[in-house]
């Protein structure tokens, strides 16, 4: 099945970019060119004094994602975790909603992204349980309690441990590729059907719920990172 083209099919045409990437990729990077763009902009036009009402909005999401984290890891972890997690979350959500922009594609409908998403979460867990309680206690934790079970408790929890990305990365693919799928096959049934009103934009209130699609899932990724580390200290802890 060929991929769609999006706005950025240009750079394939003029052979600036390779045939053979996907053309997610490129969206991906103008994402992060945004998203890095936005915070260089305002961290110059941050003001202790009758800040402006886009100040005040990411200094309330900045609020709430610390909280967020800190009822997730406690107060102790969220200093240092709240970043990573918040990251996931807002760049999630900018790649969630980027496919409801005409012309574009959500790079989170396709596995490339959610994988390299969810290894990534799946390293940062495993280094923060590592730091956090040493090498010897994280491996002590996989051998469970008492050590005469530890060939039946060792697979198991490395097995469960490496379910972990591969849950996170096909519910956020599964997601986000069915809601785009649904609007483009509903767009595709009113373009059949209602010929002399191919303007009417029946697709409008699924792409309302993909705008809370695309929020949940940001959050659920995220969440889960943060119940991910939690559950590896505190049981790390407990084997300590």
């Amino acid at each position: 099945m060929e991929e769609p083209k999006t706005w950025l099919h240009f750079l394939v045409a003029k052979n600036i970019l390779p045939k053979w990437m996907p053309e997610m990729v490129p969206v991906t990077w103008l994402i992060i060119l945004i998203l890095c763009g936005t915070a260089i902009f305002m961290r110059g036009r941050l003001k202790l004094r009758n800040p402006g009402r886009f100040q005040l909005f990411m200094e309330f999401s900045v609020d709430a994602l610390q909280g967020f984290v800190r009822n997730l890891v406690g107060e102790r972890e969220a200093r240092s975790v709240t970043p990573v997690i918040g990251t996931f979350f807002i760049f999630i959500l900018a790649l969630n909603l980027f496919g409801l922009i005409p012309g574009f594609l959500a790079p989170t409908a396709n596995t490339n992204t959610t994988v390299a998403l969810a290894l990534f979460a799946f390293v940062y867990v495993q280094y923060v349980s590592i730091t956090r309680v040493g090498l010897w206690n994280y491996f002590k934790h996989f051998l469970g309690e008492p050590l005469w079970l530890s060939p039946l408790m060792l697979p198991l929890h490395v097995i469960g441990e490496l379910a972990r990305p591969l849950s996170l990365s096909v519910r956020l693919f599964g997601n986000i590729f069915g809601e785009d799928l649904v609007i483009l096959v509903i767009i595709m049934i009113g373009a059949s059907v209602m010929k002399n009103l191919f303007w009417v934009p029946i697709q409008f209130p699924m792409m309302l719920f993909g705008i809370f699609t695309g929020f949940v899932q940001a959050l659920v990724f995220s969440m889960l990172v943060g119940i991910y580390i939690s559950v590896g200290i505190s049981g790390h802890d407990e084997s300590h």
